[in-house]
């Protein structure tokens, strides 16, 4: 959610302010579903004169939503259906015309941590501020704090085909008493958020509700702005994902949300606009076309990198409802084809698993790369479609069963023969426990960050160190102690999302040193690149023609700065992207995801608040 800066040099009259930040937050949102963006400046023309100053000077990288306040919502009446939409271009209705039925919308809206514990707290307005019914559920928590992470919403709206309109979404504010309710009555203090005057107004003394600290005051609202009733809470709300109206949140609130990991809204990428334009370019000339590519079980493959997880990055970090819809169809293709349930639905495995696996046997190396926990969380948490729920617990259950096998089996501990293997099964069970935060479930996960951090010990070098030859022979014949840098950022992915999750304060020194190692051990000679692996004996790997990967696995230096703030880590990151971007392979699925699923990131964790020192530095370049 973006708010103007409280900082801001100008300020304006509050009814006005408003109206110019909900006109700010929506640009984006308006003018990424049109074409495609070649940076801030470029945009910044496009708006009105009168806009163009506001959107300079407070639109920023990646803003902390308040406790209280509201968001534009763009509803676009673009489609039916989970098929891939093209842009529609806006339509307005005729003078007189009669206003076509209401239909159904339902939209998926992730918070920050802290910022939302009740989603009574909601309320809508449409375009002429008017009141809109509200119904409303919590999807999950965040874990720790158990503050609401995504919530659904939905509401009847009229639009004709190409349609738009904006409308208003209040969040944190209590909901007017009746009109007559005595001060500190039960009617009075409904509604109001715990802690607030109106709660504890009456409350018996030393009462939760007289004890609790006060929240953050709420923005005043103009005498000509009616105050909508709060959401009702409707724990039976089913969505309606692929209705033909789309609602989508401006980008910069996605960002803030941090419901995908760290990002950082396409608009805001000055520093390397070279990635923007060549992962769209990518995308729209794929040749065959990224959707005809269907399941494969060996090499590269449509999912390969999880395509719907890849997909949803790049929506969430514009905001339409086209990059939207794309996202969601490769999210209900991966389910429709890819995935295989037990019959009571408890289990499931990819398709390339055996017919016969079962809980006491290893999964094969191949299906846990293809076990897409991160995509599948992405998709309910931004619909709340309970299939992408269902996925998420059936897979994570899949895995949980099946670690003793994995990690105590009578040859190996499948988990540490890559970095890879591991970086997966933490991904899939970090997404199940972040839709079902059970005790069992975060002790599995502990033991993964364990048996993790272990590993690193082992060694001295801050690679997780393993048999090169034992994974894949034929490019390595003798490595007893190497390792994978691109399969590294991996796992140091996969311990940023359980971090995320649990707090692990181990995770910082974990993703130190494995920074330590990339840069001072396992860069090319001439320092563009990664050696494809560290360690072989036989193959030294020093050749920098596969600088295309510097974009999966520069993150890691993003994720060591957000952990210790020590700006030599995007001084390091920027040069190997720099080459990274120049060198980018997006020609197919696998090359495609893996850059667009990482080096957002990397941008996120870029643009993370920094001190004094570090915003000078990058204030040139950002």
């Amino acid at each position: 959610m973006t708010t103007p800066d409280p900082n801001a040099r100008r300020t304006a009259p509050a009814g006005l302010g408003r109206a110019l930040a909900a006109l700010v937050l929506a640009a984006p949102l308006l003018w990424t579903s049109c074409g495609r963006l070649s940076g801030r400046v470029a945009v910044a023309r496009r708006a009105e004169p009168r806009v163009r100053a506001v959107l300079e000077e407070n639109a920023v990288a990646r803003p902390a939503p308040p406790r209280a306040g509201s968001v534009p919502l763009l509803l676009v009446a673009d489609a039916r259906g989970s098929a891939p939409a093209t842009a529609v271009a806006p339509a307005k209705r005729p003078p007189g015309a009669t206003p076509p039925p209401e239909v159904a919308v339902s939209a998926a809206v992730p918070f920050a941590p802290g910022a939302l514990r009740d989603v009574r707290l909601l309320r809508l307005r449409d375009g002429r501020g008017a009141a809109v019914p509200l119904r409303a559920k919590p999807l999950a928590v965040w874990p720790q704090g158990r503050s609401i992470r995504s919530a659904l919403i939905a509401f009847r709206a009229s639009l004709s085909p190409g349609e738009r309109a904006i409308y208003t979404l209040d969040h944190g504010a209590p909901a007017l008493p009746p009109e007559g309710a005595p001060p500190g009555s039960p009617a009075q203090r409904a509604g109001a958020p715990p802690g607030s005057p109106a709660q504890r107004a009456g409350a018996p003394p030393g009462s939760p509700a007289q004890r609790a600290a006060p929240v953050a005051p709420v923005a005043p609202v103009a005498d000509s702005a009616p105050v909508a009733p709060g959401a009702v809470l409707d724990e039976a709300l089913l969505p309606d994902p692929d209705g033909p109206i789309a609602a989508v949140l401006p980008p910069s609130w996605y960002a803030a949300s941090e419901v995908c990991g760290p990002q950082l809204p396409a608009i805001d990428d000055r520093r390397f606009p070279g990635f923007e334009s060549g992962i769209e370019r990518g995308l729209d000339r794929m040749t065959p076309a990224y959707d005809s590519y269907g399941v494969s079980c060996s090499g590269p493959h449509r999912t390969y990198y999880d395509g719907p997880h890849a997909l949803y990055q790049r929506f969430l970090r514009n905001g339409d409802a086209a990059r939207y819809r794309r996202a969601r169809a490769e999210a209900v293709w991966y389910r429709q084809h890819e995935l295989r349930f037990s019959p009571d639905r408890r289990l499931a495995v990819h398709v390339c698993e055996t017919e016969d696996w079962t809980p006491a046997k290893p999964l094969s190396w191949e299906v846990l790369r293809r076990t897409l926990g991160q995509g599948m969380l992405d998709d309910y948490l931004l619909t709340g479609d309970p299939a992408a729920k269902e996925a998420v617990l059936a897979t994570g259950e899949a895995l949980r069963q099946n670690l003793a096998a994995l990690t105590g089996g009578k040859k190996e501990d499948v988990l540490r023969v890559t970095e890879r293997n591991m970086a997966w099964a933490m991904m899939t069970l970090s997404s199940y426990y972040a839709l079902d935060p059970r005790p069992e479930l975060l002790a599995a996960l502990r033991g993964l960050a364990d048996r993790t951090v272990t590993w690193q010990q082992q060694g001295a070098s801050g690679a997780f160190e393993h048999d090169l030859n034992r994974a894949d022979p034929s490019e390595c014949e003798r490595g007893p102690r190497g390792g994978s840098p691109f399969m590294t950022a991996l796992l140091v992915d996969a311990l940023m999302d359980y971090r995320a999750l649990t707090g692990d304060p181990r995770v910082r020194e974990v993703v130190a040193r494995a920074a330590g190692w990339l840069e001072e051990r396992a860069l090319t000679s001439d320092r563009r690149a990664f050696r494809y692996l560290w360690g072989c004996e036989t193959d030294a790997y020093d050749d920098s023609g596969t600088a295309d990967l510097n974009l999966l696995i520069v993150p890691v230096f993003g994720a060591a700065y957000a952990l210790t703030r020590d700006p030599r880590w995007i001084a390091v990151g920027d040069a190997l992207a720099d080459v990274g971007v120049k060198e980018m392979r997006v020609k197919q699925p696998k090359q495609w995801n893996q850059a667009m699923r990482a080096f957002g990131r990397y941008l996120g964790y870029r643009a993370a608040p920094a001190g004094p020192a570090m915003a000078a530095q990058l204030s040139a370049g950002r």
